[in-house]
């Protein structure tokens, strides 16, 4: 019997299911076996029959200008190999790499219907639900909850990961996902009902994030709100008002501020954001912080410790430890690619040169032969250069200029909402980045992908007003 719909659709289907819940991963030698690695070739096998027996058909979507970028640093990264001392990790971040690019590129230009995209979103939404209450239950029942950072953590139990192995992957999908969740909320549904139900959703997922503990992953949050008002500020301030939305918002925010440990670790990164910046400006501003001499007063200024507060001194200690930690390691990834500003050492080899730079410069060891760099882009040009890091970052330029010519066109509320949730979600995804590296964390990356492509070809599709796509 003949499938009614494409392969493709149902490859799709699964991979917006099961990529985002299932977290299993093993080795099959030296090659990884995960749910994403067994999704997009599934994927691409399928889109390949199907456009061969012409089953589906491809949108008028410009790909080129992020086929170039994509193309562009994938040839950086292979003459990036001559500087290798090892090829085993570089192969497997080139295969990685290939594999998104091939993703985006099948889901941004497959044309589908309006009806199958109804249906990704509501098993992707499925999926986000059931990853969001399992959140909530494994911080309930302690089940399998992520201990390290536990030590600046008094009252909590340990911090969430649910489904996505870490508590900052978990957080940064958290982020994603967030602007769009709140935005149907607020702005998309006019039944009360419908309102209320999508509002828990985003509530739940607001506390599944305060619980990762992340406090880089919080302010992000905040960023990501503020600018998905200011993207649509007279809907979403008008909606807002409203009696049912007012106190949905009140009653999170009480929930959420007293929360174990909250406003200890809201401290704690205000001060750890005082203590980078401080890093970083001229050296007579930083003597005039350091000596109180601020605006607030020369008590210390908005930051001053109060006398006998033993408790913030031992915070802060233990928050200035952790930002020492983290800009040492920034320091190891631009000294990296200082010293190799051309090629960088090679795709994948940042750990594997790691401890030859550390041997090298003793300051910045921090009692382990292997780390992460906890930056991309420093990871990216330690690896590749400086002309890497820029077409790797010409990218996500690419990206962003697609998304603002859709905010500029989108033809109804659903597009706005959804190119303005993907602008948020995306902008918290990025400036994550900055502290970890997210963009080479497999299941991550991909649940990124493959929803910008379903999202960018949807809103694109809709602007052309075919009684089928439209809201």
């Amino acid at each position: 019997m003949r499938l009614q719909q494409p392969f493709t659709y149902y490859a799709v289907i699964l991979s917006l299911f099961l990529v985002p819940l299932v977290s299993y991963k093993t080795y099959i030698g030296p090659l990884p076996l995960s749910a994403e690695v067994v999704m997009i070739p599934l994927l691409t096998i399928a889109a390949i029959v199907d456009y061969a027996q012409k089953r589906i058909a491809l949108n008028d979507f410009n790909i080129k200008p992020i086929a170039a970028a994509f193309l562009l640093y994938f040839i950086i990264a292979v003459i990036s190999l001559t500087q290798a001392v090892s090829l085993a990790p570089a192969a497997m971040e080139l295969a990685r790499y290939l594999s998104y690019v091939v993703l985006f590129l099948i889901v941004v230009k497959v044309r589908f219907t309006r009806e199958q995209y109804i249906h990704f979103a509501k098993v992707f939404g499925l999926s986000v639900l059931i990853i969001g209450v399992y959140g909530i239950v494994q911080y309930i029942f302690g089940i399998s909850l992520n201990t390290a950072g536990l030590y600046a953590l008094k009252e909590a139990k340990g911090r969430v990961d649910s489904t996505l192995v870490n508590p900052n992957y978990y957080a940064s999908f958290l982020n994603f996902v967030i602007p769009t969740l709140v935005l149907l909320a607020v702005v998309y549904f006019k039944d009360k009902k419908a309102q209320l139900l999508m509002f828990a959703l985003y509530g739940i997922y607001v506390i599944n994030l305060v619980l990762t503990y992340t406090r880089a992953a919080w302010v992000a949050m905040i960023g990501g709100f503020v600018l998905m008002v200011l993207l649509i500020p007279k809907d979403f301030i008008k909606n807002a008002v409203r009696p049912h939305i007012l106190l949905s918002f009140v009653v999170l925010l009480t929930v959420v501020y007293f929360m174990p440990d909250v406003q200890s670790r809201t401290y704690s990164a205000l001060y750890a954001m005082q203590k980078i910046v401080i890093r970083h400006l001229p050296m007579n501003i930083t003597d005039h912080i350091a000596n109180g001499d601020v605006s607030q007063g020369k008590d210390g200024g908005f930051f001053a410790e109060e006398p006998g507060d033993e408790e913030k001194v031992q915070d802060e200690a233990t928050t200035s430890r952790a930002v020492v930690s983290r800009v040492t390691l920034w320091k190891t990834g631009w000294v990296m690619m200082k010293e190799n500003p051309i090629l960088g050492v090679g795709i994948g080899n940042y750990l594997v040169r790691y401890k030859d730079y550390v041997t090298k410069y003793p300051e910045l060891y921090i009692g382990h032969d292997q780390y992460s760099v906890h930056n991309s882009y420093l990871k990216v040009g330690a690896e590749t250069g400086f002309i890497g890091l820029a077409a790797f970052l010409a990218i996500y330029v690419i990206y962003y200029v697609y998304l603002l010519r859709l905010y500029f066109s989108a033809a109804n509320r659903l597009s706005k909402i959804v190119v303005i949730g993907l602008i948020a979600g995306s902008a918290t995804f990025m400036v994550q980045n900055l502290s970890n590296n997210l963009i080479f964390i497999p299941q991550l990356n991909t649940i990124f992908w493959l929803v910008s492509g379903l999202a960018i070809a949807f809103v694109h599709q809709n602007k052309e007003k075919p009684a089928s796509m439209q809201e």
